[in-house]
């Protein structure tokens, strides 16, 4: 095993740990005295200055544990001030890294699809202009999304007009930010997947039928290895994209596209296939499945979809 390995590794346990004691909390500022909001910023900034790397596995641990915040929004956010101009960095950065402040992340349309819009202080916008910041947020601005079906962390859909804000990034840097983005949504689709996994083998090793557990049936063995090739394809490609823009490589627009793609497209199926396995159970409000079932619905309706990440990647290959 690679250093780079056993330090993820290493990462990703830590995570898990704090994250099962933390419990399951729509605050960021628990997560922002971990440092968790400033990864991606630089640390002459203030921040930590990691890899998108290893943010990604952050990202998987905060949907294993079924995060209820704003992280993905602040973080970003505060990655997207980082390269702003010095004033508009000074005066909201350091609220984001210390967890005083929230904020939103997202692409704008004819609406954009905020997490938690009900929490958070500002928002960051990407349009092929590049990078706006709306600091007026006033709650006529959000409506709660009624398409998307995650309870627990919610999405608004907002409105804001973008002459009102303030342009403070270009176009390739916008583009930098939503590959990262998609990389991170990704990756917590891949956590909720891979948690209800591990809760669904569990729960056929120990539920009886015919005398003898239901793991133990081949049918069901051969979808449970089914759903675990998944969850660690996945996680490959995030991590391969994840490392081609550590480090610049020409590729990395195509890689995040592919990675992007893949997971939006199968996760929710992924998780539909553990309800079924799961029997009854799998259908109750009381089970946490369902849970996960209405999170990767919705991470595959943020910051692109699987159809139109397929097109970006047709367009960058040159098909």
């Amino acid at each position: 095993m690679a250093d780079d390995d056993v330090d993820l590794d290493l990462v990703r346990a830590s995570a898990r740990e704090f994250l099962a004691e933390r419990g399951v909390k729509d605050s960021v500022k628990d997560l922002a005295a971990m440092d968790w909001t400033g990864l991606l910023v630089d640390e002459s900034m203030g921040g930590v200055g990691w890899r998108p790397v290893e943010t990604c596995v952050v990202a998987e641990e905060l949907g294993r544990a079924q995060d209820a915040s704003a992280w993905f929004g602040t973080t970003m956010g505060a990655a997207a001030l980082a390269s702003a101009p010095e004033k508009v960095r000074e005066e909201l950065l350091p609220g984001l890294l210390s967890g005083s402040s929230a904020a939103g992340f997202a692409i704008a349309d004819d609406f954009a699809r905020v997490i938690r819009g009900d929490l958070i202080d500002f928002a960051f916008l990407l349009d092929r202009k590049g990078i706006h910041l709306l600091g007026d947020l006033s709650p006529r601005h959000f409506v709660r999304d009624g398409d998307l079906l995650d309870v627990s962390r919610t999405v608004w859909r907002t409105d804001f007009d973008l002459a009102s804000g303030e342009l403070i990034g270009s176009p390739d840097r916008a583009a930098e930010l939503l590959s990262v983005a998609r990389l991170l949504i990704s990756a917590d689709s891949v956590g909720a997947v891979s948690m209800t996994l591990e809760r669904l083998t569990a729960y056929l090793r120990e539920r009886v039928a015919f005398g003898a557990p239901i793991a133990s049936f081949q049918a069901v063995q051969h979808r449970l290895v089914e759903l675990l090739v998944f969850v660690v394809k996945a996680r490959a490609v995030i991590m391969r994209a994840a490392r081609a823009i550590a480090v610049a490589d020409a590729r990395a627009s195509v890689l995040t596209a592919a990675a992007h793609a893949f997971v939006a497209a199968k996760s929710t199926a992924a998780v539909d296939e553990c309800m079924q396995l799961s029997g009854g159970i799998g259908f109750t409000w009381e089970y946490p499945l369902h849970h996960e079932l209405r999170r990767v619905f919705t991470n595959a309706h943020l910051m692109g979809t699987a159809r139109s990440c397929r097109e970006l990647l047709a367009n960058v290959s040159g098909w």
